[in-house]
């Protein structure tokens, strides 16, 4: 227990004694006043009952847990709801007032109002969702008195119960259940065919060209040649022995820079193990890197002897597919520390990944320190109860009423984000900031009115100089999250030169960190229908559009981004964007698909294209094929936020369905309508790649946005093992299935995905847990299934051990490990083990 909480509980309990009745008096009832500031003894059970047209009928239960009766008015809570709250119905007991966003308050009506000692109070909640994923679930509740509004108290003994275990969600569509069958799990998993290890290649992800020779090269140490240029990554050399230097032979390591024979790629490299050393020649010092990460995991692989390792001798040429291999880490919605950041970093040297999307603000967080505009991180950087005030933005995806919420408030200074930029540029990975726009910004938006509230009290006759909305605005809309105050306005008096400023600062720390700021990430996604059209300031930019350009706010939008990309080149800086950049905010013909915007073409905008979605499956195509750079972030694949599986116990959010590691390797960037029936609406002639579009794309990007992801072992949950995927598919050649149809595709992607699967489990995953210990990576439930009277388990991955139980109770290190068909009776349970012994989540048959 906290010391803090264990506080709150001694002065509860205190303030009870104190106000305790005579002997064989009835207790009396605690008032809003006496409890202000202390822990309410409310306990919450949030509980998924049925689900009717695509809605879910949920209960919130409170229960007295105290020992004086509880008012039941002159109060909220307040909870985020990722998933909305329908209007209520007469006779579901409560009132529910949307705030701001995810932010939502409730509370009982009708019905007595005290709350007896041990009794409980059922409130119905509607939600606009089928509630099979428990973060779905209400989450950060506290109470909120009417007569202290401005704070609030953590309600901490809260639970969520998803809907019930089902094959079959009654109420749902057909087909949708609640849990992942073990049956289903043991059929997808038995189609993994066994894989020689000694046939695996020794370098992830899989190399160009490989030429092994026989015979093997033994090294106890190193003795590295290299020179002063490539002083950097020769720190990264790989050590050959743990603990004490072995006695063995001090092998040669040359590291050079020099052209690689028929590879264009900077990050191209050549490495050979010969009997007499080690040679490593790379394009650029970005190419010796990648070169001693794939030297790394030789070693790693490599039989150790008294004497050190056994290198084989080969040869590898290798370069990656695309020039853009991407993670996008949301740290706006819930905050990571600098620490996790450099941790994301490492992961990404290990998998070769070269672009770090940096998420760094949006409608619920600013986490930059921007030195001329401390509200910016003062306001935007907080969250917390008081936000009525303008002192912090509200709470959010379950920071709670606090404002020291690690999650909910947190921000990067200058020294942090330098620390950042220069890890990344040590191992070759390149830091593209984001900075959203003109949507997805309420942070900015409130900060600056802040800004004015302040300098307007303080008498200044400038307060209105950095607004970024203008006041007298009354378009009324609703962002995709909630949000009906986001936008930036263009029209407003302070839009550019709050831009201009923060552009500004970014460009000097990234070279106070000595890497050139080459691209800044400027949003342009989800600006919500309505923004802009009653606003005085918008309409006034509008009239003083020129000539022949586009009417409305349509012709507003191109003139705001042709300001934003001016400021960006007169400080030497491409632009990226989501996709909306490149788009036109229209109807579309009919059946025609999304509309491109030409605006922008021929110059440096290169846009990231998410919606892969009915109308919009080709939409990424389409882009490219206009002429627009493009990186791929297809949602239904590589948006690592939603759920590995369609299962109740699994974390993390559904709006583009579920993806599972499977999911991810299947994707390739240029079969990305590939098998798509047109009837479904979503292909069409435009959707295919053409070849000069296909030199446009850049490259993929896995996403990780963080509205799920508070605590740090998610990041590894969510990201991995998929990353990995995305790591083979952006650096390795495109697949030989691709090019197949029938059959023989469908044997080559059946050894494609065998041998991929066993190359994870076999070496990646135990590397990666010696290498960076502390990543939680998902472990699969095991396939179960009952044949001939005896149980058959399977793992999801090859190399993870199996155990059970036959009581029910779950494995642990001690539990028999599955070597056959299982011949027990009663509950049988089986979890998977990871090489370093991590249990995965168990799956379980009765046997009678």
């Amino acid at each position: 227990m906290r010391a803090g909480k264990l506080v709150s509980l001694l002065a509860l309990t205190a303030g009870l004694i104190a106000a305790a009745p005579p002997p064989g008096s009835p207790p009396r009832p605690s008032s809003p006043a006496a409890t202000r500031g202390k822990t309410p003894p409310i306990a919450l059970r949030w509980t998924a009952r049925t689900v009717e047209k695509q809605h879910t009928v949920a209960t919130l239960t409170l229960r007295n847990d105290g020992t004086v009766p509880f008012p039941l008015r002159g109060w909220w809570i307040h909870v985020s709801a990722l998933s909305p709250i329908d209007p209520p119905w007469p006779g579901d007991g409560v009132e529910v007032a949307p705030i701001a966003g995810p932010l939502v308050r409730l509370r009982p009506v009708g019905g007595a109002e005290m709350l007896a000692p041990g009794a409980t109070l059922s409130l119905t909640l509607r939600h606009a969702d089928i509630m099979i994923l428990p973060d779905k679930a209400p989450v950060g509740p506290y109470m909120v008195r009417d007569d202290d509004p401005g704070r609030g108290v953590a309600l901490t003994d809260y639970h969520i119960e998803p809907l019930p275990a089902a094959a079959q969600i009654p109420g749902a569509p057909v087909g949708v259940g609640s849990v992942v069958a073990p049956e289903g799990r043991y059929a997808a998993n038995a189609r993994i065919a066994a894989v020689p290890v000694d046939t695996l290649s020794p370098v992830f992800p899989t190399p160009k060209r490989i030429d092994r020779r026989n015979g093997t090269l033994p090294v106890a140490a190193w003795s590295v040649r290299a020179p002063a240029t490539l002083r950097n990554e020769a720190r990264f050399v790989p050590t050959p022995t743990e603990g004490p230097a072995a006695t063995g032979p001090v092998v040669p390591l040359s590291l050079a820079i020099g052209a690689v024979a028929g590879e264009a790629s900077d990050e191209a490299y050549r490495l050979t193990i010969r009997r007499d050393g080690v040679a490593i020649t790379g394009a650029s010092a970005a190419g010796v890197f990648r070169a001693l990460q794939s030297l790394r995991q030789i070693v790693d692989a490599a039989p150790a002897t008294g004497r050190g390792r056994a290198l084989p001798l080969l040869a590898i040429t290798d370069a990656p597919r695309f020039g853009y291999r991407g993670l996008m880490l949301d740290v706006a919605r819930n905050f990571q520390s600098r620490d996790q950041v450099l941790r994301a970093i490492d992961l990404m040297a290990v998998a070769k990944l070269n672009r770090l999307h940096l998420h760094l603000t949006d409608d619920e967080g600013w986490r930059i320190a921007i030195p001329a505009l401390p509200e910016l991180t003062e306001v935007g950087g907080r969250r917390s109860q008081d936000f009525a005030s303008g002192a912090t933005l509200p709470p959010a995806y379950g920071s709670g009423p606090e404002a020291d919420d690690p999650h909910g408030s947190g921000f990067y200074t200058a020294a942090d984000y330098i620390a950042i930029l220069t890890y990344a540029r040590a191992r070759h990975i390149e830091v593209i900031p984001e900075i959203e726009m003109p949507g997805h910004a309420r942070a900015a938006v409130q900060a600056m009115a802040t800004r004015a509230a302040r300098w307007r009290a303080a008498g200044r006759p400038d307060a209105d100089r950095w607004r970024l909305r203008d006041p007298a605005d009354r378009s009324i809309y609703h962002s995709a999250q909630g949000y009906s105050d986001n936008v930036i306005d263009p029209g407003a008096p302070g839009t550019y030169r709050f831009i201009e400023t923060v552009v500004a600062h970014l460009v000097a720390l990234h070279r106070q960190a000595g890497v050139r700021l080459r691209v800044l990430h400027v949003g342009g996604d989800e600006l919500a229908d309505g923004a802009w059209e009653k606003s005085p300031a918008a309409a006034r930019a509008i009239a003083a559009l020129p000539d022949g350009a586009v009417e409305g706010t349509a012709g507003l939008w191109d003139h705001f981004y042709d300001r934003i990309t001016a400021i960006l080149a007169a400080h030497g800086v491409a632009a990226a964007g989501w996709e909306e950049l490149g788009m036109r905010k229209v109807a579309a013909p009919a059946g025609g698909g999304p509309v491109v915007n030409p605006h922008f073409l021929n110059r440096p905008v290169a846009l990231h294209v998410w919606n892969n979605q009915g109308a919009a499956t080709g939409l990424a195509n389409r882009l490219a094929n206009a002429g627009y750079p493009v990186v791929m972030s297809p949602a239904t694949a590589l948006y690592f936020d939603m759920a590995h599986a369609r299962d109740r116990s699994e974390p993390g959010h559904n709006w583009s369905g579920y993806s599972d590691l499977e999911t991810v390797y299947r994707f390739e960037p240029f079969a990305l309508v590939d098998g798509v029936d047109a009837a479904s609406g979503g292909q069409s002639p435009a959707d295919g790649l053409s070849e000069t579009g296909r030199s446009r794309v850049m490259g993929i990007e896995a996403t990780l946005f963080s509205e799920t992801v508070r605590e740090p072992w998610r990041i590894g949950h969510m990201l991995l093992p998929r990353l990995f995927a995305v790591a083979e598919r952006g650096w390795s050649m495109a697949p030989d299935w691709t090019s197949l149809r029938g059959p023989a595709r469908d044997a080559a992607y059946a050894a494609g995905w065998s041998r991929f699967a066993t190359q994870l489990g076999r070496r990646v995953l135990p590397q990666l847990e010696r290498d960076l210990p502390g990543f939680a990576y998902r472990i699969a439930p095991p396939g179960l299934v009952v044949r001939d009277g005896r149980i058959l388990a399977n793992a999801a991955l090859p190399g993870f051990v199996l155990r059970y139980t036959i009581d029910g109770s779950e494995p642990d290190r001690d539990s028999p490990v599955v070597s056959g068909p299982i011949a027990a009776h009663g509950t049988i349970t089986v979890a998977a083990f990871s090489p370093a012994g991590r249990p995965g989540p168990s799956a379980r048959i009765v046997q009678p």
